[in-house]
């Protein structure tokens, strides 16, 4: 006789103590009495008659005893806690928590605090981390804060600096007296690489708040996930990356600088001093992002793990719940990165590629007139050197989306929802749905998606402004060519004492254009 022909008997009966006897299943060798004699049958038993049940119940059947079992399980976990019930149908938003575990647990402050320190030096990001045993936010962002009086002593020493290079160069190209187009352009190249210092506080500072905010999700999403998985976020490659960074941001940036003090011939050697802290932030910035998108690769490569894992466990619905929570954590972080950084890296974007463009035209300019120089050769380590920055910079930001994104995807597509009960089937589909909803993007708080497409369409652009560029210097060179063909016919005419008169100059100038 099958259990559920037994179930039905046991209910026609009314007989509560109607058992199977165990040496009919082997499954379950366990029976056990109660003080009163009554024979128990232990929760294996259940467990097998619950499996039996789902392989010879028709749907509807089947999802009759799923709501039965539901419920069941909700009346037992209200018995058993003594809070509000509002808990159990929806997410607990914080959870409290000693500030000591919250700093014990947070390896990422911990592996990325060398370049959190380096932007407080540099005066860039002058967030601070809340002291031990003080019940605050870890990170805190406060205009009136030691890190943010030190950063306007060094913002104010940086600016007087700036402004002495930046205004000789202003009266050296006002003083000259070639004013080429050319010679314009070369000069709005270094003018435009100043503009990211006096952008500083209007592009980092005024973000402080949301910067520390993003700090603080990082310091409440590890301990989240210890309590749900059991396992800590671990960034083993994390904290000599960087180190390494912090300390070739400054290396690279002597580099570039000194290479166009040697290469452009009229860099003077007291205005690299104006350009070493500039270039070094955007070095930082550029490591900050790469520093970010790989925690969050990290992350969800640990995640994506214990997600794979709880899959193969019998009836992981509840765990699918907690485990899709924590997932919209992770998607709400990357957002909040962009929203955070959105005016620097808006900022850092155009000024590349605006020293790009301007870059190029100024090298494929002077090789066109007068052949490849080493001054041409300083452009173009520019051009290189930004590029690089855009391409790491969307390259990241690419791969911590997929990672994240579309790896979790896969996995969930791969479910073989027919195997499953019902309640994982739900939560499968439900963590679909917050994947597609929530997507992984980081977005410059609506300006731009930082991803590969971003590099496609900056070079178009690029593309399609030195066409225009180099048409212009097309036309400006061919007008140089006729003004010098006519002079070369007016002085020959003038040695040879032939009366020419201006009308025949003026043709043979339209003809020139003609050709």
């Amino acid at each position: 006789m099958c259990l559920v022909c037994l179930e039905i008997k046991r209910r026609k009966t009314n007989c509560s103590s109607f058992v199977l006897h165990p040496d009919k299943f082997h499954h379950c060798r366990r029976v056990e009495h109660d003080p009163n004699g009554h024979t128990m049958i232990h929760s294996q038993m259940e467990d097998a008659q619950y499996e039996i049940r789902q392989q010879v119940l028709n749907p509807n059947q089947r999802q009759q005893l799923e709501d039965r079992r539901r419920i069941k399980e909700q009346t037992d976990l209200l018995a058993q806690d003594n809070e509000s019930p509002t808990h159990l149908y929806g997410r607990r938003r914080k959870i409290n928590t000693d500030v000591n575990l919250l700093d014990k647990h947070d390896s990422f402050y911990h592996t990325t605090k060398s370049l959190l320190v380096l932007f407080q030096i540099m005066g860039v990001m002058p967030i601070m981390r809340s002291p031990p045993n003080v019940d605050m936010p870890r990170t805190t962002f406060t205009w009136c804060s030691k890190a943010f009086l030190w950063a306007y002593l060094i913002y104010a020493c940086e600016t007087i600096v700036v402004l002495v290079v930046a205004h000789e160069r202003i009266n050296k190209f006002i003083s000259t007296s070639d004013k080429r187009f050319d010679e314009v352009i070369y000069n709005i190249i270094f003018m435009s690489i100043l503009v990211p210092h006096f952008l500083l506080p209007v592009a980092s500072w005024r973000n402080g708040s949301e910067v520390a905010k993003f700090k603080n999700m990082w310091t409440d999403y590890q301990y989240k996930y210890l309590i749900v998985t059991g396992k800590p976020i671990v960034f083993p490659k994390l904290y000599p990356i960087t180190w390494a960074l912090c300390i070739f941001s400054w290396t690279l940036s002597f580099i570039i600088i000194l290479s166009q003090y040697y290469l452009q011939p009229d860099f003077q050697f007291t205005h690299t001093f104006a350009y070493f802290h500039i270039v070094a932030m955007l070095n930082g910035f550029c490591s900050l992002w790469f520093v970010n998108c790989t925690a969050f690769g990290t992350a969800s490569k640990a995640f994506a793990k214990e997600l794979t894992d709880v899959l193969t466990t019998q009836r992981p619905a509840a765990k699918l719940t907690e485990y899709r929570h924590l997932w919209v954590d992770l998607s709400h972080m990357m957002q909040q990165l962009g929203k955070a950084y959105s005016n620097m890296y808006g900022i850092y974007c155009l000024v590349i590629f605006f020293t790009t463009i301007i870059a190029t035209y100024g090298a494929l300019s002077e090789i066109i007139e007068h052949g490849a120089t080493y001054k041409e050769v300083g452009l173009f380590v520019i051009v290189f050197y930004c590029m690089s920055l855009l391409f790491i910079i969307c390259n990241e930001a690419h791969h911590a989306s997929k990672r994240v994104g579309l790896n979790f995807q896969e996995r969930l597509l791969n479910v073989n929802l027919t195997a499953v009960d019902k309640a994982t089937q739900k939560e499968v589909e439900m963590f679909l749905v917050a994947i597609d909803k929530n997507p992984p993007t980081m977005n410059l708080d609506g300006y731009a998606n930082i991803n590969r497409g971003l590099i496609t369409s900056n070079i178009s652009f690029m593309a399609t402004y030195l066409v225009v560029l180099m048409q212009f210097k097309l036309t400006l060179l061919r007008q140089s060519a006729k003004n010098a063909f006519i002079s070369s016919l007016k002085a020959i005419f003038d040695d040879s004492d032939i009366p020419v008169c201006d009308e025949f100059f003026e043709e043979e100038a339209a003809s020139e254009d003609g050709t």
